[in-house]
């Protein structure tokens, strides 16, 4: 009788098909520091319910565990990533419990001298085995709901790298289920089994759920293999804690969806979950959807064919869109791109995106208006978050708060690149982000960009904290003019931003790029406002030709953070601006520098006030510099 309970659960487990399935009703809120350039073990990391020999092991090696102790069966746990074994930090990742719980931590024999962190937790004397008949003793720990458990390093780079086992001290928390009328995927054939291709199931699920009125279809208790998934009216699509929909790895599995709506990139036509002119359609339930590009080129065929690989989600024209509580993972293209739509809101989306694939976006908002997105996680191969005008529906009233990048690879919050019709009336807020490039606003295909305003965000580690360009690269596409016009950009505020560290630029001009902000000499950036900010930069220029030379305007080039080369000015290099307005900012610069901290060229009517620079002994020609006058401004140093 000891194991009866034990024996049921396995045959139940038998009756299911023996399988994982994603996030969890233990753990919330994963946040994963194993992240940096060319690094894409954050990706792997899958919070898993449902415990059991023939698992998987890590997220991105193909180890299954053979041998458990059978009262970890039916445990949530982490699915590491097995190159973590090289983190060697102190923090690897850490996460929060909904229920009082003992956690385990999995880890390998071959360590003898296990790491600090793992003096709190205490031997039990047993052990797992994977298919490599490798050994991992089991040391567990007691915590209480609300608790944060922070992970630190594996502790040895030749030996496996651990994982984690969460079960509950009393009984696991209660899911959240769907409310209203419910369509559970299970009841039109769909098996959650990772290896059954569902397409066909859970498409006539979405299917029925509209024809009837709408509702939510239910995804839980398993892996759900799916291709193609077309969303319909009044359809929740409602991935549950204990489900995770993953994307076939057969490019058969994803057909060409034709979009309505004319923009630039209309022609790119393979998508995971897609709808197109459709109301009141959601995303949510707690879940992970994974986009299962593995490493670079995985399933897809290489990092470049930006054609061909599927977006996680596309919307084209939809109106009433929330996705909320929910994990994407994985996505072999943008993780998710909305189109001409209306009313959108985004909470609690958490995005692990970064696999060695290019175009790897948290979010991308194209010619859609009224939209809030707020509370977003994001680790990503390419910007946290990317607005864009690529059809010429105007891009309009788009509210950005409280989010954080963890890992950003290029901007954390950006408009463009893509930009051929208008963006107005937009607020950042509250945002925090560990990124390579910052923050950036472009306008270069005929953009009208206006009502601007990044507010409060706080930066790490970036190489350079704030790029602003109007350019004019002009590009078309069928639907929209024959010839781009110039770009207008204007009223534009920069207010409470901090970079506390900066790095240096891995590539594209190496260290002391410094700030670029530049209109063209036919068209300035007119009212322009920086407030308020401490801005750090890398410096270490020492050659005084660079604050002399005259940086080409490449006004029809790529809009990129390097467009001037390495600017006159360590910090802010400022051209082709009207009305400018400085106050209340300190820039300092972490290596001595020859160049000035502020270079003002071809800026008409500004004013300057409170402005603190760091000054070094041999900067030329002072540390203020007017360029086109040829004067040195006596400010507050």
């Amino acid at each position: 009788m000891k194991y009866l309970k034990y024996i049921v659960f396995l045959l139940f487990l038998l009756e299911m098909g023996i399988c994982s399935f994603g996030n969890t009703r233990l753990i919330k809120n994963l946040d994963i520091h194993d992240v940096w350039t060319d690094n894409y073990n954050a990706s792997h990391w899958i919070e898993l319910g449902n415990l059991h020999a023939g698992a998987q092991m890590y997220g991105d090696t193909l180890l299954d565990i053979i041998k458990m102790p059978a009262e970890l069966y039916g445990a949530d746990w982490i699915q590491t990533s097995y190159k973590s074994k090289f983190f060697d930090k102190s923090v690897i990742a850490s996460f929060q419990l909904s229920a009082d719980a003992e956690v385990y931590i999995a880890h390998s024999t071959g360590i003898k001298e296990k790491p600090a962190w793992l003096n709190s937790y205490t031997k039990t004397g047993k052990f797992i085995v994977n298919s490599e008949n490798q050994v991992f003793e089991l040391f567990k720990k007691s915590f209480q709901k609300g608790d944060s458990v922070v992970l630190g390093a594996n502790g040895s780079n030749e030996q496996s790298m651990f994982i984690v086992i969460v079960n509950p001290t009393n009984a696991f928390p209660s899911m959240v289920k769907p409310e209203g009328r419910v369509f559970d995927v299970l009841n039109y054939g769909a098996k959650g089994d990772n290896k059954t291709n569902n397409t066909l199931a859970i498409q006539s699920t979405i299917d029925a759920c509209s024809a009837n009125g709408g509702g939510s279809v239910y995804l839980h208790d398993g892996i759900f293999i799916s291709g193609t998934l077309e969303l319909k009216d009044n359809v929740t699509l409602f991935v549950a804690e204990g489900a995770l929909l993953r994307a076939s790895a057969l490019h058969a599995d994803f057909p060409a969806k034709i979009c309505s709506l004319q923009s630039f990139r209309s022609n790119e036509n393979f998508q995971f979950i897609y709808a197109d002119r459709k109301k009141n359609v959601a995303i949510k339930g707690g879940g992970i959807i994974d986009g299962y590009a593995l490493r670079e080129g995985y399933p897809w065929g290489g990092r470049n064919n930006e054609y061909e690989r599927p977006r996680l989600i596309r919307m084209v024209e939809c109106k009433n869109v929330k996705v909320q509580d929910i994990s994407l993972i994985r996505s072999a293209n943008w993780t998710q791109y909305y189109e001409g739509c209306e009313n959108l809101s985004f909470e609690n989306v958490r995005v692990r995106c970064y696999t060695g694939v290019n175009n790897e976006d948290g979010i991308d908002i194209s010619g859609c208006k009224n939209v809030e997105i707020s509370k977003f996680y994001s680790i990503s191969g390419d910007d946290g978050i990317c607005i864009k005008a690529m059809s010429m529906k105007p891009t309009k009233n788009i509210y950005i708060h409280d989010c954080i990048g963890r890992y950003n690879n290029c901007h954390a919050v950006k408009i463009g690149t893509e930009t051929h019709g208008i963006v107005k009336n937009m607020l950042v807020k509250n945002v925090t982000s560990f990124t390579r490039y910052g923050i950036a606003i472009e306008a270069v295909d005929g953009a009208d960009v206006k009502n601007i305003t990044y507010d409060g965000i706080t930066l790490t580690d970036c190489s350079t904290p704030l790029f602003i360009r109007l350019g004019n690269r002009g590009r078309i596409f069928k639907g929209g003019p024959t010839k781009a016009p110039i770009s207008h950009m204007k009223n534009i505020t920069v207010r409470n931003i901090t970079n506390n560290d900066i790095h240096y630029v891995l590539a594209k001009g190496g260290p002391g790029v410094g700030s670029a902000i530049g209109g063209i000499p036919e068209r300035k950036i007119e009212n322009l406002l920086i407030e308020n900010c401490n801005l750090k930069y890398y410096g270490s220029i020492m050659d005084t030709s660079y604050i002399y030379r005259n940086p080409p305007e490449n006004v029809d080039k790529y809009p990129e953070f390097n467009i001037y080369g390495i600017c006159p000015a360590y910090g802010l290099y400022v051209r082709h601006v009207k009305n400018l307005n400085c106050k209340n900012v300190n820039i300092t610069c972490k290596n001595e520098d020859v160049r000035p901290a502020v270079v003002l060229d071809d800026v008409e009517k500004y004013k300057i006030n409170n402005l603190n620079c760091q000054k070094f002994s041999k900067t030329k020609p002072g540390i203020i510099w007017d360029k086109v006058k040829g004067t040195v401004l006596n400010i507050k140093n």
